[in-house]
């Protein structure tokens, strides 16, 4: 109890801190100036592009779990769904898995769930930072930087060979390791990866394109300019940090507002772009709320 209170005043001190460099730091003027040109018609468009997102994330949780659990994929979704609301409120990209980990953790257990749970997590991060090499290579090949794009080459084949390997690297593990050898759940990860590894790829490049797409078209709403391979770099990057969010209140929006600026945009038009970001992902949480709502009003009809 003690601890949570010292979290909660710390968390309270650093959004604090963070509103008066918004003061300290943001143009009041050139602020509401960019946030007046934020239109209804943009809004629903980047909501159109934003609304899959939380369907895909579930695919990728349900090509995990399906062989563990018996839980259905819509009920996944909602679960899903729910960790989004709980992330929202909480500002914390930590209390998703934690929703998820009370999902299965009644079917699997608590060393299985939270295996499972570091899996998925593992593999999203992972494939973040293969994304970031990959937008750094288009970067420098934009410069011609010809040594540069040669080193990042190599580092995104090692990563790749790394990712699609994971499953002989668990084997080697458990082989040599005796105290891993203890653990089944790691022997199951491993076929797990060995069968849907191709999958896994695929709906994390997809989720990776699609956020990027998000903010591509917010920014070009914005500004009218085309920043789509820059941010492929610093999208990422923005991800990274919004990790911390459980310490510090609004993470993701305060590095949107610092990284961005290394690609020309002033710091109030990221802060709306940030902020526009926030507000479309409410409303894709309560759009999956009204379906769920209207799905079991219709069904008890």
């Amino acid at each position: 109890m003690f601890k949570n209170k010292i979290l909660l005043s710390f968390k309270i001190a650093i959004f604090l801190i963070l509103i008066f460099l918004c003061f300290k730091f943001i143009n009041q003027n050139e602020f509401l100036s960019v946030l007046s040109q934020v239109k209804l018609t943009n809004i629903f468009l980047i909501y159109l592009l934003f609304l899959p997102m939380p369907f895909l994330m579930t695919v990728r949780w349900f090509i995990i779990i399906k062989n563990f659990s018996k839980i259905s994929f819509l009920d996944f979704l909602k679960n899903i769904v729910h960790g989004f609301s709980f992330s929202l409120i909480l500002s914390s990209t930590l209390a998703l898995e934690a929703v998820k980990f009370i999902k299965i953790k009644k079917e699997l257990g608590n060393k299985k769930s939270l295996s499972l749970i570091f899996l998925d997590k593992f593999l999203a991060l992972f494939f973040k930072i293969i994304f970031l090499v990959f937008g750094l290579i288009v970067f420098y090949y934009q410069k011609e930087n010809n040594d540069v794009i040669l080193i990042l080459s190599l580092i995104s084949l090692i990563l790749l060979i790394i990712f699609f390997n994971l499953n002989k690297i668990l084997n080697v593990l458990i082989k040599n390791f005796y105290f891993i050898k203890k653990y089944k759940i790691i022997l199951d990860m491993s076929m797990l990866l060995e069968k849907n590894i191709f999958k896994l790829f695929s709906i994390n490049l997809t989720i990776q394109l699609l956020n990027i797409s998000v903010y591509y078209l917010i920014f070009l709403f914005l500004t009218d300019n085309h920043y789509f391979f820059k941010l492929m770099i610093f999208i990422p990057l923005v991800e990274f940090l919004s990790q911390l969010q459980f310490l510090i209140i609004g993470m993701k929006e305060l590095s949107t507002v610092f990284l961005f600026t290394y690609i020309n945009i002033p710091k109030e038009t990221s802060l709306v772009g940030a902020l526009v970001y926030v507000f479309v992902d409410y409303l894709i949480v309560i759009s999956f709320y009204v379906f769920f709502g209207l799905k079991n009003y219709l069904k008890i009809k």
